[in-house]
């Protein structure tokens, strides 16, 4: 039994701090690109949605129209012209306006950006963040 509560809490512990990693690679990587912004509209997805109401610098908001940037995947019709942060990779290379991707694969992280949507949507890609550009 106290092998089972140690492994419950290991695994709790690795995934509360995934979540945490997470939570600061996306602030890292969109407030990069939308610098004119204090906080950021964001309209997303459920499955990561719990992870970003958490930041001090992004505002969830409750339909697409209000939002500057959707994170997350499978967005309807309505939300056509925004650009899409995605969370998986079919998303990200399905997408037509998808501008990045983070996404897990084999238990590692994976960062890609997409220099030609980014510029269809006229946002800057710093310097520290082109060696994910494709």
């Amino acid at each position: 039994m106290k092998i089972f509560i140690t492994l419950l809490f290991i695994i709790t512990n690795a995934l509360s701090n995934n979540k945490a990693y997470e939570l600061k690679l996306y602030e890292k990587v969109l407030s990069s690109i939308f610098i004119d912004y204090n906080k950021i509209n964001i309209y997303t997805s459920d499955n990561i949605k719990s992870t970003l109401k958490k930041s001090k610098k992004f505002k969830i908001v409750d339909n697409c129209k209000n939002a500057i940037i959707l994170v997350g995947k499978e967005f309807g019709k309505e939300c056509i012209d925004k650009p899409l942060f995605a969370t998986s990779y079919n998303e990200y290379k399905t997408h037509k306006n998808v501008i990045g991707a983070f996404y897990w694969r084999k238990g590692r992280p994976q960062l890609k950006l997409k220099l030609n949507n980014l510029n269809k949507f006229n946002l800057e890609l710093p310097e520290e963040l082109r060696k994910f550009a494709q």
